[in-house]
């Protein structure tokens, strides 16, 4: 029994004397443990993330973590046993940056500490623009979205310089800032340039985004972004209002001539004549007219031809009541069709009454007139017809039998 406890003993301390070295062990112990990338003391002057790389042999969890300017233990990645870690850092403001390796278990740092610098300069201004107002140059632009930006520098050819800081210059999305002028004519020209810290106690500024204006005798102008107009030292301006008319012989430009030959030298050819436009006419109101005038005899033609029919029907009317032979007579004989509708009832009522008593009397009269045929047979009397039933047609002056 003293043997088995002694042999499971030396079976369980094996696994932690190895495992000792592994959680316990200093950061100069792990050699092969660290990070790869980025190397220590990297300046990155250009992009928006860094990429970090380590590698671990044996650990139950490790860590991949960074410090930057506001920011302090921010996790990239971690794993259990070994292998590699990477993970993306955002370089929004410049300054020094550390990654490190760190055991969720033990809260030691594992190899060695990879420091690196960022110091990106801001982007270019962009939507710069400059005119003259009032003897000075007025110059506005678009806020950079850099975080640690500071300020602003303006300087140019023909204006003054001023710089500042963003809360100075800048309202919300928009910055101005306002120049004298050095020149009293001619063209100015103005750089803007952005300033951002490099986080170590420097700044470090963009490259500059030109604006251009024109100033001549008192009028202004503006020239299109990013570039300004320049003269030669031999050009001349005129300050001339006039207009040119070359065919009165009062322009300052030499034209060819177009007279005639033989034609008297000086002649002034007369000023043109413009003639008159001519008037619109209300086309709108023109049409509105002539529609009414349609609508008026359309009516017009649908009395008419209402009343067109009315006669021709009364006409018709008209002329079949004077014919015997005419629907409208045999109407006008019939009565109106109540009355023809009570005589047709009477008529049925009175054939009813008829067919009801008929067989009747036909009964009474056999009794009573029989006579009796030869052979000891009767012969029934001839039925006597009433008044009213009038004999069917093929029985002339013959009895019916029955």
């Amino acid at each position: 029994m003293a043997i088995i406890r002694r042999i499971g003993a030396g079976v369980l301390a094996a696994p932690l004397a190895m495992s000792a070295p592994i959680l316990g062990a200093s950061p100069a112990r792990a050699a092969t443990t660290g990070v790869l990338s980025p190397a220590a003391g990297t300046v990155i002057t250009s992009g928006s993330q860094v990429t970090a790389r380590a590698h671990f042999d044996l650990a139950l969890t490790m860590q991949l973590r960074y410090d930057g300017p506001g920011r302090s233990g921010v996790l990239l990645a971690e794993k259990s046993l070994w292998g590699d870690l990477s993970g993306s850092i955002p370089i929004s403001r410049n300054g020094q940056y550390r990654v490190f390796l760190k055991g969720k278990q033990t809260g030691l740092s594992y190899g060695e500490v990879h420091p690196f610098t960022v110091r990106i300069p801001p982007a270019a201004p962009s939507g710069v623009s400059a005119r003259v107002s009032s003897g000075k140059l007025v110059v506005r632009w678009k806020r950079g979205g850099e975080q640690d930006l500071t300020g602003y520098t303006l300087s140019g050819a023909g204006a003054g310089s001023a710089s500042g800081s963003v809360g100075s210059m800048c309202s919300g999305a928009n910055c101005t800032a306002t120049l004298s002028l050095t020149r009293s004519s001619g063209s100015v020209s103005v750089g803007v340039r952005a300033k951002r810290s490099t986080g170590t106690g420097g700044s470090i500024s963009s490259g500059a985004t030109t604006a251009g204006a024109f100033v001549s005798s008192g009028k202004t102008g503006t020239v299109p972004h990013g570039s300004a107009p320049s003269l030669s030292s031999g050009a001349t301006r005129s300050n001339s209002s006039a207009p040119l008319t070359p065919f009165n012989n009062e322009s300052p430009v030499t034209l060819p001539s177009v007279q005639p030959d033989g034609a008297t030298p000086g002649f002034t050819y007369p000023t043109p004549q413009i003639a008159d436009a001519p008037k619109a006419q209300k086309v709108a109101g023109t049409d509105r007219l002539q529609w009414g005038r349609s609508v008026a005899i359309a009516l017009v033609l649908l009395v008419a031809a209402a009343h067109l029919g009315t006669w021709t029907r009364r006409m018709r009317v008209h002329q079949a009541g004077t014919s015997s032979l005419g629907m409208a007579a045999r109407i006008a004989r019939g009565g109106t069709g109540r009355t023809r509708v009570r005589a047709a009832r009477e008529r049925i009522a009175r054939a009813e009454a008829l067919a009801k008593t008929g067989p009747v009397q036909a009964v009474a009269v056999r009794h009573e007139g029989v006579r009796s045929r030869p052979g000891g047979r009767r012969r029934p009397p001839a039925e006597k017809k009433p008044a009213d039933v009038a004999e069917p047609t093929g029985t002339k002056g013959r009895a019916r039998r029955t």
